[in-house]
């Protein structure tokens, strides 16, 4: 019988590339005014709902499959403070909150098409008009990093990855300053303003799923560490 976590990896990986491939289209679709392709984004979404309600199932059946070989390798007992990229344990609870972050990846994409063919926001600002141009670009850049971290299993993007997350997040404040003080009226520099906001969000669940694949091959919690307070002496 095969094991459950084929069908968590191959679920998975599916899930990432059905994401990206949001992200792709929607860049193409803001870029090219091109409300066809927005409406099409939006009807996607169901496929990764679906998928993600798959990986939730699987996750439970894997994780319990785990604990069960564990104890019966005698793994129950091996230290924490051990390393252990290969435990199927800790994929299945990996997979967890990863399939969490591309579902919300997902989410902000399909908000972004939602405000989009409302046809409020002028034609030509998101290929014509920087920073909206950069966003889009930074956007897609992360969301490609974290689905080719996870495919590789790997955590070698790490540091682009924040690096990244900083420009992105100067970009979208300037696009929001820049909008704020422009002749927009109210309802398209709402709309505008909601993209950006859709936009910077998307980014951060993608580097949370680069952050949960370092967990997954080091053990390590890197979240928040730029906030970390130092030991009194």
């Amino acid at each position: 019988m095969i094991s459950k976590f084929y069908y968590l990896r191959k679920n998975l990986y599916s899930m990432a590339e059905l994401v990206l491939e949001q992200v792709i289209m929607l860049g193409d679709a803001l870029e090219n005014d091109d409300y066809a392709l927005a409406n099409e984004i939006v009807d996607r979404d169901d496929m990764i709902d679906e998928l993600e309600k798959e990986n939730d199932n699987l996750s439970q059946i894997a994780i319990l499959e785990a604990i069960t070989n564990r104890n019966i390798l005698g793994m129950g007992d091996v230290d924490n403070e051990i390393v252990l990229k290969k435990d199927p344990l800790r994929f299945a609870l990996s997979a967890i909150r990863i399939t969490r972050n591309m579902e919300r990846m997902g989410d902000q994409v399909v908000n972004c098409a939602e405000v989009f063919r409302y046809k409020t926001i002028r034609p030509g600002i998101f290929k014509k008009e920087e920073p909206m141009g950069l966003i889009l670009s930074r956007v897609t850049t992360l969301a490609g990093m974290a689905v080719e971290s996870l495919v590789e299993e790997k955590e070698r993007f790490m540091g682009s990855v924040n690096t990244i997350e900083d420009e992105l997040n100067g970009l979208c404040d300037e696009a929001f300053k820049k909008y704020r003080e422009s002749e927009m009226n109210k309802t398209e520099f709402a709309d505008v303003y909601r993209i950006i906001l859709a936009l910077e969000r998307l980014g951060d669940y993608a580097v949370n799923v680069a952050e949960e694949l370092v967990r997954l091959n080091t053990g390590k919690d890197i979240r928040h560490l730029e906030n970390a307070k130092p030991p009194k002496v």
